[in-house]
């Protein structure tokens, strides 16, 4: 019988490769996950405020020495990979320092300056992570049951919101459902892509579609939704199990919204059957007019922070809005190049891949998030970069440029 999960060629042989990144994705995905489930609930205080930009601060050290030993390792050759998404991080700050230095709204330099942390973080612990290794299968696998679990014991009425039904005694601190999401989205993306055996895919499927639909964020929702046809599509070795998954998800689609209402009352999802009734949506919508206005007058430089504090448009436009025109382009050209390089060269390779597989994922889920509902400073952009440079490092020989 072939092994559930996909072996892969080890990337962790370079020194400080493999140890910090594995720690240093559970501390801020899964770790951020229950840390603020536990204070949501009650159970603690936020003795480290919201948890993420802390423990972001802190793993940036070990994960620059583990960077520096794997650049030294190679001979000081750096992967054209980490120049390209290096010079969009040092252009983001240079935009970022001049506008402080005019005097540009403080909350919003300290919420990018953070972006740019949680990017570096990010991209390196996807760059440098096996996740097809044994040890961190175990984990990341263990982990995704385990916030699974506490979603489904802890919804009330259809709805997962750890602040609600806890008493929480640093409410200020409590996560939004969107960071919940994106912390399980993240941990299944890595399980599921290297999981070979369709009936254990196909039980992750059913376990993670149900817990976003408890945590109620549409967007990751729709963006998990997504991965399933494509990763049987690039699994499958004939047309029979792709097709069965076809049949199930128009299956389930064919269920009566109102049934399934009445039972989950409380489910931010039945919005998505009526935007036109979503206040989110309206707000979303107004938000972008304001950036096309602002656009208009500012089409070159932009115009940044030119919002209050999270009255930015919740997709890419928010780029040309804060890194003007040069910033805009040059993040979709970095982006289209990722994903004309996957399409290429990915799709028809054998054997096939889970570092592919997993750079696919999240390249197509930062897309369509950046499309639809998410700014430029999206941490799924640096888990996509970080992924496809893995990649691309699984693909080349060593001591070549990549």
């Amino acid at each position: 019988m072939s092994a559930t999960y996909a072996p892969s060629a080890s990337i962790a042989s370079t020194p400080g490769k493999a140890g910090p990144a594995r720690l240093a994705f559970l501390l801020l995905f899964p770790g951020f996950f229950f840390y603020q489930t536990l204070i949501g609930m009650g159970v603690m205080g936020a003795f480290v405020g919201g948890y993420f930009s802390v423990v972001s601060i802190g793993l940036l050290p070990p994960l620059a020495c583990m960077y520096y030993l794997a650049i030294r390792a190679s001979g000081y050759r750096i992967a054209s990979t980490d120049l390209q998404f290096g010079f969009f991080l040092f252009y983001f700050f240079l935009v970022v320092a001049i506008n402080a230095a005019f005097g540009a709204d403080p909350t919003i330099v300290k919420t990018h300056l953070l972006s740019i942390l949680y990017f570096i973080n990010i991209y390196l612990i996807f760059k440098h992570s096996d996740f097809s290794e044994r040890k961190t299968i175990a984990t990341t696998l263990a982990s995704l049951l385990l916030m699974s679990a506490t979603v489904f014991f802890f919804s009330r009425d259809g709805s997962f919101q750890p602040g609600q039904f806890g008493d929480p005694t640093s409410p200020d601190s409590v996560a939004t459902y969107q960071e919940l999401a994106r912390s399980y989205v993240l941990t299944f993306v890595t399980v599921i892509c290297f999981t070979r055996v369709l009936a254990a895919r196909l039980v992750l499927y059913a376990i993670a579609a149900a817990a976003l639909f408890l945590n109620g964020a549409r967007s990751e929702l729709v963006a998990a939704l997504s991965l399933f046809p494509m990763i049987e599509l690039y699994r499958a070795k004939h047309w029979l199990p792709f097709l069965y998954l076809v049949l199930l998800v128009s299956g389930l689609a064919s269920i009566d919204p109102k049934f399934l209402a009445t039972h989950f009352p409380e489910s931010r999802v039945w919005e998505l059957f009526n935007l036109s009734q979503s206040s989110s949506a309206s707000a979303r919508h107004e938000l972008t007019e304001h950036a096309l206005r602002t656009i208009a007058d500012n089409p070159v430089l932009g115009a940044y922070a030119s919002y209050p504090p999270g009255g930015y448009s919740h997709n890419i436009l928010s780029a040309w809005v804060d890194l003007g025109l040069f910033g805009f382009v040059y993040m979709l050209f970095m982006l289209g190049r990722t994903t004309v390089v996957l399409c290429s060269r990915g799709w028809l390779a054998r054997p096939r891949s889970g570092q592919f597989l997993l750079a696919w994922s999240l390249i197509c889920i930062s897309l369509l998030l950046l499309v639809t509902a998410k700014t430029f400073d999206d941490m799924f952009t640096g888990a996509a970069m970080g992924a496809y440079a893995n990649y691309r490092n699984t693909r080349r020989p060593p001591g070549s440029r990549r």
